[in-house]
């Protein structure tokens, strides 16, 4: 499966190949578990060719996405779609609390026809028999072929699940380093962007212990954050040291192996050693995102998506991103990926539309208007993506290092029957019991490990 692309067959999937000086860098995915909570910056929708799919019967199709920036790139194509097919209504929204409206509704036989599924759930759904096959369909679509031909592999690969589809990818992200340039330069610093390939963790934690500013008993500038979640945070620093959540066979939690063990011990000193990350108690009062954009915190990992938000709201100083460091043991970088895709209810009453509408959002037409209208990172569809990363107006300077991480980005784990949210309750919880200190990064993983191979189990 997808999953287990190797990261130089990644970087050929994601174009990064046929950027040429532009270099590399990034999905959504983009949204995931950690999705963007700011609206995004009004798309500039270019004016392309109506959707293939004409004349299809009535209907009124309910489209269901888990946040709201998508919508600015959904309403446009349902309007194209529905100028070609005037009998079919297109209603997208971003219910709140998505994911439990969303089960239930599906539950009881309703819910949306077109939903917007990520890659961490699509596996186990599939297994339950919520999501319908659409072999079919993508089989007789030239649409979808031609989508198909020109899509990253890795996500094509991972969406055609054993050899069938349930749903198609449309976009994802990857984990870039943010940091406040105009504090960097001040401190008389090397930019990381400027030395990214041969920044490493040793050079990382160097540089958070010297941009940390105290004032007595207070922190007024913390160096960077260690305590991101697994899309944003330690897993990218797992696998970047040759470990990773889950074996290559997605059958077994592996997070208490060396490797892992060896990545989660430096983000744990760098917390509760060196002070240089923000504590659990300072978190209490603001989050890291906005500990950054409020210049609190000077160096963030996070997703390539929190790029919509920095260059819409912050205004008080320069930022930029790099690339991760890398592992001194393995010279590697790492990277997760939530590759969003869309999805048709299995008891939608008007099917051949709801496939229409599908069939209309992995367009050329539909890709390139995601793509050109800011997106949160490279969308599927490679010759659409690459316009994304092609446009200089749009910051920050080094964009591209989005793209480049792709190099070591795979997806996030996922499992064919446990879900997401069943694997992260326990992951949750031991990440806490170490990030506070009360066990040892060895114990906390040993019990994380355990608990979660006690679902599969």
């Amino acid at each position: 499966m997808g999953r287990d692309l190797s990261r130089r067959g990644f970087i050929r999937s994601t174009g990064i190949l046929g950027l040429g000086a532009l270099g590399a860098a990034g999905l959504a995915a983009c949204g995931g578990s950690e999705a963007p909570a700011a609206p995004a910056a009004e798309a500039t929708a270019p004016q392309g060719e109506a959707p293939a799919a004409a004349g299809l019967p009535p209907a009124d199709l309910s489209v269901w996405i888990w946040y709201p920036d998508p919508l600015v790139w959904i309403n446009p194509v349902a309007e194209a779609f529905t100028d070609a097919n005037p009998e079919v209504k297109v209603v997208a929204e971003a219910p709140a609390d998505y994911w439990t409206k969303l089960q239930t509704a599906l539950a009881g036989g309703a819910g949306p026809d077109v939903y917007f599924m990520n890659s961490v759930n699509y596996w186990s759904w599939i297994s339950k028999g919520t999501l319908p096959d659409i072999s079919s369909y993508v089989d007789a679509d030239e649409v979808t072929q031609d989508f198909i031909a020109n899509g990253a592999p890795a996500a094509i690969d991972f969406y055609k699940f054993e050899g069938k589809w349930y749903g198609l990818p449309v976009m994802y992200g990857t984990t870039v380093l943010y940091y406040n340039e105009d504090y960097i330069k001040e401190m008389g610093l090397t930019l990381p962007a400027d030395m990214e390939d041969d920044f490493d963790w040793i050079q990382w934690r160097e540089y958070a212990n010297t941009l940390t500013q105290r004032e007595g008993d207070s922190t007024t500038m913390w160096g960077v954050s260690t305590q991101e979640g697994i899309q944003s945070g330690w897993l990218n620093f797992v696998r970047g040291n040759g470990g990773d959540f889950l074996n290559a066979e997605a059958t077994k939690c592996i997070i208490d192996e060396p490797p892992s063990v060896e990545a989660w011990q430096l983000l744990t000193d760098m917390l509760l050693e060196d002070k240089v990350s923000p504590s659990s108690e300072a978190l209490q009062a603001e989050g890291t995102r906005s500990m950054f954009m409020t210049g609190k915190v000077a160096m963030l990992p996070g997703g390539s998506w929190v790029m919509n938000t920095l260059n819409e709201q912050l205004t008080d100083f320069t930022y930029n991103i790099a690339i991760l460091p890398k592992s001194p043991n393995t010279g590697e970088r790492g990277g997760t990926s939530n590759i969003v895709g869309i999805v048709m209810n299995r008891d939608g009453k008007a099917k051949d539309q709801a496939w229409g509408l599908m069939s209309a959002l992995v367009s050329k037409d539909s890709q390139d208007r995601l793509a050109q209208g800011g997106g949160e990172g490279p969308v599927v569809r490679m010759d659409s993506s690459e316009q994304y990363y092609g446009d200089p107006a749009i910051g920050p300077s080094n964009r591209a290092a989005a793209v480049r991480m792709g190099e070591w980005t795979t997806p996030l784990p996922t499992h064919r029957t446990v879900t997401w949210g069943e694997m992260m309750d326990p992951t949750t919880e031991w990440q806490t019991e170490i990030s506070e200190g009360r066990v040892s990064v060895q114990e906390g993983l040993t019990n994380m490990a355990a608990a979660v191979n006690d679902l599969f189990g």
